[in-house]
Order: C-alpha cells, then sequence, then structure tokens
C-alpha cells in the first residue's frame, strides 16, 4: 500500500505554488547545505559535540510532527472523521516511519531513540538530552524544561522558535515548517555527513550510518513528497495561506542556519 501510494504521489503534477515556494527558499536552502560546519564534522570528538546539540533539533522534529498529527487527524475520544482523509493519510505515513520504525533486528524505535543509541555508540553525552526528557515527563512546559536544563542558548532559541509556530496552531505552517525546514532538507544534509564516516571512524558509527540512510531513503523517496503534497493540501489553493507557509518554510529554514552558525562557533572556540 505505501508503494501504491508513493506512486501517486510521484505523478501528482507540481503546482505553481510549489514552484513559487521552491524558489523563495532557494537561496536559504543552499547556505544551509553549504553551511561550513559539514567540514568540521572530520574528528570524533566534533561529531559527538554535533550530535548533543543535533539530538534536540531531532526532538525538536517529532514535536512538529505530532502537532501535525493532532490538528490532521483524529487523537481523542470519542473519535470522529476529522479534516481531509488524503491528508490524514499522508501524515499517518509519516508517523508510522519516524515513530516506530521497523529495524534490521525485527524490533521497532523512533528515530529519536534510533538518534540516542547512536550516541552511546559514538560516546557522546546523552544526560542533557534525557534530563530533558525527564522534565517534560514530570510535568514541567518546554519553557521551564529549557531553564532548568543543561541546554545550550543557540538550541533553546531553536526549540523557541519551533514552539512558537506550533502554538499559532495553523496547520498549514507547521507543515510547511516541517517539510521545507526539515525533513525536506534531510537527504541532501544528511548526504554530507554520511560520506567518509565508517572509514573515518570505523567501528563507532554504525548505528548513526543506518538512522542517516534510513533518513535518506525514507525522506528522499516518500516523505519529502508526501510533506510537499501535504503542505498544497492545507493551502488549498488560498494565496493567504500560501504566502504564509512560505513565510514559515523560511522562518524554519533560518532558524537551522543559526542552529548550524552556533554548532559551528562553539566548535572553532579554544579548548
Amino acid at each position: 500500500m505505501l508503494e501504491l501510494l508513493s506512486n501517486v504521489l510521484k505523478t501528482t503534477k507540481v503546482s505553481d505554488f510549489q514552484k513559487s515556494l521552491s524558489a523563495a527558499i532557494a537561496d536559504d536552502r543552499r547556505a544551509l547545505l553549504e553551511h561550513r560546519l559539514y567540514g568540521q564534522l572530520r574528528t570524533l570528538e566534533n561529531l559527538n559535540a554535533f550530535m548533543e546539540q543535533h539530538v534536540f533539533a531531532v526532538w525538536d522534529f517529532m514535536s512538529l510532527l505530532k502537532a501535525l498529527q493532532m490538528h490532521l487527524t483524529c487523537v481523542s475520544l470519542p473519535w470522529r472523521p476529522v479534516g481531509n482523509a488524503q491528508v490524514r493519510r499522508l501524515v499517518n505515513e509519516i508517523v508510522l516511519a519516524e515513530e516506530s520504525d521497523a529495524l534490521p533486528t525485527g524490533a521497532a524505535a523512533s528515530h529519536f531513540e534510533l538518534y540516542l543509541h547512536a550516541m552511546q555508540e559514538t560516546g557522546a553525552k546523552t544526560d542533557p538530552i534525557k534530563q530533558f526528557i525527564q522534565s517534560l515527563e514530570s510535568g514541567k512546559t518546554v519553557a521551564e524544561a529549557l531553564e532548568q536544563g543543561r541546554v545550550s542558548a543557540t538550541v533553546a532559541v531553536f526549540i523557541r522558535q519551533t514552539f512558537e509556530l506550533i502554538e499559532r496552531g495553523r496547520p498549514h505552517e507547521i507543515a510547511a515548517s516541517f517539510t521545507y525546514g526539515r525533513e525536506d532538507l534531510i537527504p541532501d544534509m544528511f548526504t554530507q555527513l554520511v560520506q567518509g564516516l565508517e572509514r573515518q571512524f570505523p567501528d563507532k558509527v554504525a548505528t548513526l550510518r543506518y538512522y542517516l540512510d534510513r533518513h535518506i531513503a525514507l525522506d528522499g523517496d516518500e516523505h519529502g513528497e508526501m510533506g510537499r503534497q501535504m503542505v498544497a493540501l492545507l493551502c488549498d489553493g488560498d494565496a493567504r495561506r500560501e504566502q504564509e507557509a512560505t513565510q514559515a518554510a523560511l522562518d524554519a529554514l533560518r532558524s537551522r542556519i543559526r542552529l548550524w552558525d552556533g554548532i559551528a562557533q562553539a566548535m572553532e572556540l579554544p579548548a
């Protein structure tokens, strides 16, 4: 069924809105994909420093996805059909893989949990993100958890921007941020990280390599196109929503660039 859905999406005509949005974000997208940060990931120490910050963006990504699911599907009782069935299908297909992907061992895990395992394998510190999650589980708000946890200022700004968007509650903006500021970038962005990792860090990055390869396979072939179709369906030809979605995509890209700037600058500081 997933293959059938993927084939349908591939044959869907690209709308004028999708073309104009892609053109509007082209410069920022290029700046992100050509960021100097990638060239700094030449040592295991720097790779770990990157992962210790980036794991918060992995969690942030899951939060955006669940916000979409809450808006676009029924996640309360009693059940009722919510919104557009095609949009429901798109978001639920993405949630299935991101929250409970099938692993080669036959087990299942969210991509966040898989990333944590990759961090443990490389020797990256996982205590800050685990403490952050524990704070949320204890009932603290995201803002409180950011203030009380060991979260860098750069990461905190990135997460706050995301949750300001989520709290506005406009599904077309959330979908645009998710798709064009995160999901759509993952194949190109992570391809740069995959290259040479196993040669540079033998026996240390097997899980990370699997995580990256899995994202490239899913996001390059299926999820990216699903996301683009979801944004178009949510805007539904409305000029105001299309403008808001385009701005949300730009804001998400620029937020990611600032995050990458902060991580790169921290690596450039003398120890």
